[in-house]
């Protein structure tokens, strides 16, 4: 069976997160979250309706996602997995190519 590519099901099974995150991966979520808030506070201040109400509200969760991937101290890709995980009490193993490399990035060297 093909996997899909954003998320495998799960549904019976007593996953835990593919790996932890330390600190500066959860600050570094925060960031990147609290500037597409402030995204999309500016896209709001479009004159275009039809314009500013989507973008802002893409903008919008993402921002949210990534804040709420900081506080669940969510490994995987924020705007895939993060609220869903707190709405189903459950985490959800999802890819993020993006994140995978910060991170990589963002951890200590030893």
């Amino acid at each position: 069976m093909k996997m899909p590519y954003c998320s495998k099901c799960t549904i019976g099974e007593d996953r835990n997160p593919s790996h932890a995150i330390t600190s500066r991966q959860r600050l570094a979520r925060v960031v990147v979250g609290l500037g597409w808030l402030t995204l999309m506070w500016v896209f709001l201040r479009v004159p275009v309706r039809v314009i500013a109400w989507p973008t802002s509200l893409i903008a919008g969760w993402f921002g949210a996602s990534h804040v709420v991937a900081a506080w669940i101290a969510y490994p995987d890709c924020p705007e895939l997995g993060a609220i869903a995980s707190v709405l189903i009490r459950r985490y959800i193993p999802t890819r993020c190519g993006p994140w995978l490399a910060l991170d990589r990035w963002l951890e200590p060297r030893s």
